[in-house]
């Protein structure tokens, strides 16, 4: 597809500085498939389907408005100093790297409710870690098999990687990816990024979901029934054993099997 008609009808859309669009593909017209953000100087465009070729990115520079916004948002930000969380400046769109866009979909995660970015330095996805909308601290996955750790942990934050909007009940499962698609199973998803529960978890946990299931691989089952054990002190807590890795669900797989969850406990 040519890039300058791919260019005008992307102009045509005239997404304002820091805000993005989600919806059905103007090139293709498939159903909510494209994305556009408008953020940094740079506008990026992608869409997610097969036989869609749209993609791109256009300069478009940093107006004043978006320099006084960013100084503001720094100085009248409390957790920006005092050793606090702050996104570091190699975090980027996810959407501008062609290995990110792969593991998205991949896994399936186009329509997830999770905010990612790209760490151009580390060469990771990553998944960022929200308090109350607050940017709290990230987690990011290598997209080069060679590079260890797999997982790493940006911040010192106490609370775990969240995902989902359901108070009645949540999946705690061992990575960020495995937590998104607990989410498009309209449940909400628990990323402890392991085996073990740290106690700091606990609490958030309690605060966030009504109930939950500990949804671990079968090789850690011991340690599903201790983190159950942990976590029945403070709500209602279940072991739930799988046959295949949550992340290799498609997306009717995983909304049945949270409606089975959900029947489990006579919701």
């Amino acid at each position: 597809m040519e890039y300058k008609y791919q260019l005008d009808k992307i102009q045509e859309l005239d997404i304002p500085s820091g805000q993005s669009y989600r919806g059905d593909c103007i090139f293709c017209l498939n159903r909510n498939t494209l994305s556009v953000r408008n953020e940094n100087g740079k506008i990026y465009w992608y869409c997610f389907h097969a036989n869609c070729d749209a993609k791109g990115s256009l300069n478009v520079g940093t107006t004043v408005d978006d320099l006084q916004n960013f100084l503001h948002s720094k100085t009248n930000n409390p957790k920006s100093s005092g050793g606090n969380f702050i996104i570091p400046k190699e975090f980027v769109t996810v959407y501008g790297n062609n290995k990110a866009r792969a593991y998205i979909e991949k896994y399936q995660l186009e329509n997830t409710e999770a905010r990612m970015m790209y760490d151009v330095k580390q060469d990771r996805i990553v998944f960022l870690v929200e308090d109350n909308g607050e940017v709290i601290g990230a987690i990011g996955r290598t997209l080069s098999e060679s590079s260890l750790p797999k997982w790493y942990k940006y911040g010192t934050s106490s609370v775990p990687f969240m995902v989902g909007t359901n108070k009645y009940l949540g999946v705690l499962v061992e990575d960020c990816v495995s937590a998104c698609k607990v989410a498009m199973a309209n449940l909400t998803g628990i990323a402890i990024m392991g085996t073990k529960l740290p106690e700091e978890f606990i609490v958030p946990i309690a605060d966030k979901v009504d109930r939950c299931f500990v949804c671990l691989d079968k090789d850690a089952t011991d340690k599903s029934f201790k983190i159950r054990d942990a976590l029945s002190y403070h709500i209602p807590s279940y072991v739930e054993m799988i046959d295949k890795d949550l992340k290799h669900y498609s997306i009717n797989e995983l909304k049945k099997w949270g409606e089975e969850l959900c029947t489990k406990i006579g919701s």
